[in-house]
């Protein structure tokens, strides 16, 4: 799949219309990474299976990488840096005199993959609130996210 400014919204909103279908709320708000947090616990178990099916495991990255980009990229002002392959595709957010990349679908891979004990989204979410809001590294950077292994 590719991903562009025409379509995130669209891969994105396709996990809302699915949750909504299921009875919660996805409404873009930081608040909503929680119930996002929540969904994947349900499915914590099933997820990390050897049995659940890589092709799957993708799509469910997918989705809620588009979802948890969309939502962080509309809070806290960040610019999507699309890449041919749409798992290594960055937000970038404006810090000092340069910018913090993250990738939102490596996040999701690690934690679908690894569980929530080091990848709790809402933690994520916070952490990088705190960290561009409080803009406590000096100087002309860019920081980026270590790169997870991807889906096979």
């Amino acid at each position: 799949m590719k991903l562009s400014l025409d379509n995130i919204a669209d891969y994105a909103d396709t996990l809302v219309l699915q949750v909504q279908g299921g009875g919660r709320t996805l409404d873009y708000s930081e608040a909503s990474i929680a119930t996002l947090e929540d969904l994947l616990r349900v499915s914590d178990e099933l997820l990390r299976s050897d049995n659940f099916p890589d092709a799957q495991r993708n799509l469910v990255v997918f989705y809620n990488g588009c979802y948890l980009g969309e939502v962080l990229s509309r809070n806290l002002i960040g610019v999507w840096r699309f890449d041919d392959n749409w798992y290594d595709s960055r937000i970038v957010f404006p810090y000092q005199g340069g910018g913090i990349q993250i990738q939102p679908f490596h996040k999701l891979f690690r934690r679908v993959t690894e569980g929530p004990e080091e990848n709790d989204l809402v933690a994520y979410y916070e952490g990088l609130k705190t960290r561009i809001e409080g803009d406590s590294i000096g100087g002309d950077s860019t920081v980026s996210e270590d790169p997870a292994p991807g889906p096979e």
